[in-house]
């Protein structure tokens, strides 16, 4: 349990509470797939598939790199040995390319969905979106549960310090998660 001197509140705009929005926005996302399965075999929602599609295009990307690029060295520096380890990395190295990759061949299905006006096989379709949030829901669970507590217990306010969300955002040409998080 993490006592509150211990605990660290993430500042408005740092990347810890990028994460954490991106997280929720990640959920929404989720959430959206998971109505969309439901549904089937009826068509495709086009307004949620439509948005489901533009943000499985860069969310996981998105997160990768928030984590990987940002989160993950510092962590690492700020870590006691054994906490945060290279196999623990390598493993969610593998996590997050599998991911992404899922995202990006469930836009694709959906776009050729939405392209040609009917679910040609819908059972493949609904296996594909519940087995890309049902991981996504659980890699958010587990960074939730082990990664965003260590960062609070271990980083400090010069950790973040050299992130800034504006920079990332012009790097990346685009907030992809605002419309989805807004529609939950």
């Amino acid at each position: 349990m993490i006592s509150g001197s211990e605990r660290m509140a993430a500042p408005p705009g740092s990347l810890l509470s990028v994460i954490e929005r991106e997280h929720h926005a990640e959920m929404c996302l989720c959430n959206m797939l998971e109505r969309l399965a439901d549904a089937l075999p009826e068509p495709l929602d086009a307004e949620i598939a439509s948005a489901s599609i533009a943000t499985l295009r860069n969310c996981v990307r998105r997160h990768i790199i928030l984590e990987e690029d940002y989160l993950y060295p510092v962590l690492v520096k700020r870590a006691k040995p054994g906490e945060f380890t290279q196999d623990l990395l390598a493993h969610i190295s593998l996590e997050h390319a599998s991911d992404e990759g899922s995202a990006h061949e469930a836009a694709d299905q959906m776009e050729e969905v939405l392209t040609c006006g009917r679910v040609a096989k819908p059972e493949m379709l609904g296996y594909m979106l519940r087995g890309f949030f049902e991981a996504r829901r659980r890699h958010i669970a587990w960074e939730n549960a082990i990664v965003v507590p260590l960062a609070r217990r271990r980083l400090k306010k010069p950790d973040f310090a050299p992130f800034s969300i504006t920079a990332f955002e012009e790097a990346l040409s685009s907030d992809s998660f605002a419309r989805v998080s807004k529609d939950e």
